[in-house]
């Protein structure tokens, strides 16, 4: 495939001298905000959402480092919100010499303020607010994605601004423009707005900063605005969980009709939100984490990107394994969204690599015409037509014509459920039964009862609950219950809502294959001879009828194994971070494989199963 380079290679670049200088910079900050916040009142909660009270402490100090470097640049504050003015104000003075070593460091063009802040905060405190800063090569690919758009905007809109790194690139960039920063972060917003290098460049002026929700201001502030705009920025990638049911409720008010479904992140509902508020001559340019490509929560989104198709779009796969953000496992992407054109343009998707020490570079991978129905999903396995087998191919068949999937059982509390041969060996036979929880315990492909024995030997739990309420009137099963019972099992949430009695597990078939649903590597597929019962962390497949046979579950298994096999099992994994895959049933059951996979001679074909139901009905 041809390599289109949306970067040129850039001189290799010499070692940077100034590096012992910002490691200097930041562990002189780093160590002057952990000497003074012990003195110091913490900031309020709602100034930096999910942060400690500790780490509110520091970050009061480091409002001394941001009053500090605004009065060295001289920087007019009087424009700033006022909380972030009360912020520099009450915090603490800081000496000249960790100024002048910041300063230093931030005319390099090194990020001592974002680096700061990350020391300050852990990450795990950091994701109520999504903040996550973009290193400058990946800054730096972004940036040439929107040069090669010629119209210079008007107005920039920054959301989850952060501490700056595109507001400051679109002031660099576009000379004229006006750029609009907006985060609810108070001490994100502070540090931007005292970056030593943008006011060295004489850049502020045209920098304002919004300490609002990005969502309210894009349905109020934004609309005030006119010339041709862009939206141009990292989101917050807070995830569902972290929302509440207001803010989810606030956030699809904003989305409108292209609202995502509830377990949308805020970067989803960012990027819907941002793309109903474009006009005609308005772009996007947006980084955000790669799972709305597939997800069933953001079909509404990619509906509207494959209906507008006069709008040019381009989407940049960073690769699974770059680590885009170095204090996060997330997998990344670009989306460009550019102004309405007077013809229908395709969707570009691209394959971003690392190009050496000079940054990054994209190969165009897909150019799919926005005709007919919405891809399933916009990763690779969704915009091309598949090498693997054929899309649409006669000689091929979907795995949902031939087979059904189900999750295995959710017992709620494995360490009670699943039980060793030891902790069975005084029950009922008829009140377990053989299951399976992991398919790393199974060093075969095929699940034996010889190899289950060798399990029990070596006390694995593989054995699962088979109760019903009347068991419990047998003394040895009332023992085992009112045991549990008194350690709280009875009260996860599984156990209490379940009916009739919390202990009375749902009954599923044993599946003729087992397959893992997630892997960095390889998907295990494993055939279930012995017909144990899986658990939730397994998927059971179940051939229908007319295709069932030993031999053909065989054929199934290896096919799924093999090459050809994997590679479509990875083609529509979700993508996760630290190179996780995950299948899901639907896109399981999406799969195309070779019709001479499996042996049919002796049933009926979908096609010819058609034909006898058809002349049944016609006699």
């Amino acid at each position: 495939m041809q390599a289109l380079k949306i970067r040129p290679p850039l001189p290799q670049k010499p070692q940077r001298p100034t590096k012992s200088k910002f490691d200097d910079a930041v562990a002189q900050t780093v160590t002057w905000c952990e000497e003074h916040s012990s003195f110091l009142e913490p900031l309020p909660e709602e100034a930096v959402l999910g942060a400690k009270e500790n780490e509110r402490k520091l970050l009061r100090a480091l409002g001394g480092v941001a009053k500090a470097l605004a009065a060295e640049t001289k920087i007019r504050t009087e424009s700033w919100p006022d909380d972030v003015v009360s912020w520099i104000r009450t915090s603490p003075d800081v000496k000249s010499s960790i100024i002048d070593l910041v300063m230093e460091q931030s005319l390099a063009g090194e990020d001592v303020l974002g680096t700061v802040y990350e020391r300050l905060v852990a990450g795990a405190q950091r994701r109520r607010l999504g903040t996550f800063f973009t290193p400058k090569d990946v800054m730096s690919y972004i940036e040439d994605i929107v040069k090669r758009h010629e119209e210079e905007p008007a107005a920039i809109a920054d959301p989850g601004a952060g501490v700056g790194a595109f507001s400051a690139s679109a002031l660099k960039l576009w000379p004229e423009a006006n750029v609009h920063a907006v985060d609810i972060n108070l001490v994100t917003l502070g540090l931007l707005a005292a970056s030593p290098a943008l006011a060295g460049a004489g850049l502020t002026e045209r920098l304002t900063l919004w300490r609002q929700d990005f969502l309210s201001w894009l349905t109020k502030e934004w609309k005030e605005i006119g010339g041709r705009r862009l939206i141009y920025g990292n989101p917050p990638y807070t995830r569902h969980q972290l929302l509440s049911m207001d803010e989810k409720r606030a956030a699809a008010k904003a989305s409108g009709v292209l609202a995502p479904a509830g377990r949308a992140g805020l970067s989803t509902y960012f990027l819907a939100a941002s793309l109903r508020a474009l006009r005609a001559k308005d772009s996007l340019c947006l980084l955000l984490p790669i799972n709305w490509l597939e997800a069933d929560y953001a079909r509404s989104v990619r509906r509207y990107l494959w209906l507008d198709s006069t709008r040019p779009t381009e989407i940049h796969l960073f690769p699974d394994d770059e680590e885009v953000f170095p204090t996060a496992q997330v997998s990344a992407m670009v989306l460009f969204v550019g102004p309405q054109a007077a013809n229908p343009s395709p969707l570009y998707l691209f394959e971003v690599k690392r190009n050496g020490e000079s940054g990054f570079e994209g190969s165009l991978l897909v150019s799919r015409a926005r005709e007919g129905s919405v891809p399933r999903t916009f990763m690779p396995s969704g915009l091309e037509v598949s090498e693997v087998v054929g899309e649409g191919s006669q000689d091929s068949i979907l795995l949902g014509d031939i087979l059904k999937v189900r999750r295995g059982v959710a017992t709620g509390s494995n360490t009670f459920f699943l039980r060793t041969d030891k902790e069975v060996q005084d029950l009922p036979p008829e009140t377990y039964r053989p299951a399976l929880a992991r398919l790393r315990e199974v060093e075969e492909d095929d699940l034996t009862e010889e190899l289950h024995n060798e399990m029990r030997k070596k006390g694995e739990r593989c054995w699962i609950l088979n109760l019903i309420e009347k068991d419990r009137e047998q003394a040895v099963i009332n023992e085992l219950l009112t045991q549990a019972e008194s350690e709280g099992i009875q009260k996860a949430y599984l156990c209490r809502t379940r009916r009739p009695v919390w202990y009375e597990l749902e009954r599923i078939p044993t599946p003729h294959i087992m397959i893992s649903p997630m892997s960095k590597s390889v998907f295990r597929v494993i055939i279930n001879t012995f017909g144990v019962t899986p658990t939730n962390t397994l998927y059971g497949l179940y051939l229908e009828e007319a295709f069932d046979s030993p031999e053909n579950r065989r054929r199934l298994a290896e096919w799924l194994r093999g090459v050809q096999g994997q590679s479509a099992l990875k083609a529509v994994a979700r993508r996760h971070g630290d190179r996780l895959l995950k299948l899901e049933p639907r896109a399981l059951l999406s799969i195309q494989m070779p019709m001479s996979v499996l042996r049919i001679e002796a049933h009926p074909t979908i096609e010819q199963a058609q034909v006898v139901e058809q002349q049944a009905l016609t006699f």
